[in-house]
């Protein structure tokens, strides 16, 4: 009897699932979601509205959107900054202001993986390096520069409210502080990116998760404080969206170019969390395995297959998410058509031009509408025959491939 034998690169270990094309592929798709949502985002919620901009004077202002360059310039206009300008990108514009931090974000996250490679002993040694470090550069330099005073006045004095500032010594705690502050002007935007490279690379659900609540953060937030209500209160400065969707006039009339921006963020949200979480899922489930089913060509062929279908699962499902979507937003145009089709009467006239479905909440009751009557269609089509069907021929193709 001849044993199948799987080669050493198919085999369900860590090591070498790691380097699958599959494994990889989405990994890239997740990583190429991520950066093209901190785009998306920078471009719809990273400018504050013209009104705040004219009564600051067009200079030195600050409003709390999506970006980290405008916070950064209030901040360097107060006092120098301690993250130099080419790592925070400050003096750029567009996409190149971009490119410094996410750099940094790559590097961090390389570090952080091969950090997290090492022995629990190296990790707790070099926590404790940086923990060391960050307590003397916050007190070293205040202590070494008070004991020089001390010697070059020839006496003890308090390091605070002295005449001559070279005797405040005190100043010096807080460029740390300062540190921290530039940080999280640099977080409002790359915080997610980073815990989302982590996730991703580093196989870190609790990340790719984080990353994801965070961009729901930034769009619920942005929405309550742009709301009318709300700015007639109190105004930050935010740049409302349109209040209504749009006319359609992007693929063949079938999306307005408002919704399909808001649409493409979350499909690319779905893109990021569900690539990422197939990566780990897939790794958890044969790291569980026995040593002898990783390399029992059954298994083999089993994971592979589930790769697979997963690849054509991820394409087909978010097409048909997005697809179905854009029918929902633009439904109401149909039912005002519809009506109109109907009754050749003013009423329909006024129905035909009216904006009230074009609001928000005529969207989610149109919406909604199209959900029930798809729904409902169950009871005409055979969405189970029908789906089954695509099923089959995608498994055949895979089978194929395989």
């Amino acid at each position: 009897m001849v044993i199948e034998v799987v080669p050493d690169s198919q085999t369900l270990h860590i090591s070498k699932l790691r380097k699958r094309w599959q494994i990889l592929f989405l990994q890239i798709i997740a990583t190429g979601s991520l950066l093209t949502i901190m785009r998306r985002m920078s471009d719809l919620y990273g400018s504050c509205s013209e009104t705040f901009i004219a009564g600051a004077g067009g200079v030195n202002y600050w409003c709390p959107s999506y970006e980290h360059t405008r916070g950064l310039q209030w901040m360097s206009r107060n006092s120098d900054l301690v993250l130099p300008d080419f790592l925070s990108g400050i003096n750029e514009t567009g996409f190149d202001a971009f490119i410094a931090p996410l750099i940094l974000c790559f590097v961090i996250t390389v570090a952080f993986i091969i950090l997290m490679g090492r022995s629990e002993k190296i990790q707790k040694n070099i926590k404790r390096v940086l923990s060391i470090a960050i307590v003397a550069w916050i007190a070293l330099p205040f202590l070494l520069s008070w004991l020089i005073g001390i010697v070059t006045y020839g006496g003890f004095y308090l390091p605070i409210g002295n005449n001559d500032p070279n005797m405040d010594h005190v100043a010096l705690i807080f460029q740390p502080l300062k540190f921290i502050f530039e940080l999280v002007f640099l977080g409002i935007v790359f915080a997610p990116i980073l815990a989302g490279l982590i996730g991703i690379w580093g196989l870190s659900k609790r990340m790719l998760t984080w990353a994801v609540g965070y961009f729901l953060m930034i769009i619920g937030i942005h929405a309550m404080l742009t709301f009318e209500g709300i700015t007639q209160a109190v105004d930050v400065g935010l740049n409302p969206l349109p209040a209504q969707i749009g006319e359609a006039t992007l693929f063949g009339g079938l999306i307005s170019p408002l919704a399909f921006e808001l649409l493409s963020i979350a499909l690319l949200l779905l893109v990021f969390l569900e690539a990422g979480l197939a990566v780990i899922t897939n790794l958890e489930y044969a790291s569980l395995l026995p040593e002898g089913s990783k390399k029992d060509p059954e298994y083999v062929n089993q994971f592979n297959n589930v790769l697979n279908g997963h690849l054509w699962h991820l394409i087909g499902i978010m097409s048909l998410v997005g697809l179905t979507t854009a029918m929902a937003l633009e439904f109401d145009d149909f039912l005002i058509g519809f009506v109109g089709a109907l009754e050749g009467s003013q009423w329909s006239g006024q129905v035909r031009e009216s904006l009230e479905l074009q609001l928000t909440y005529g969207k989610v009751i149109s919406a909604g509408l199209f959900m029930v009557v798809i729904a409902g269609g169950r009871f005409v089509i055979p969405w189970q025959r029908f789906t089954g069907f695509i099923e089959t021929n995608i498994r055949k193709l895979v089978s194929r491939d395989v």
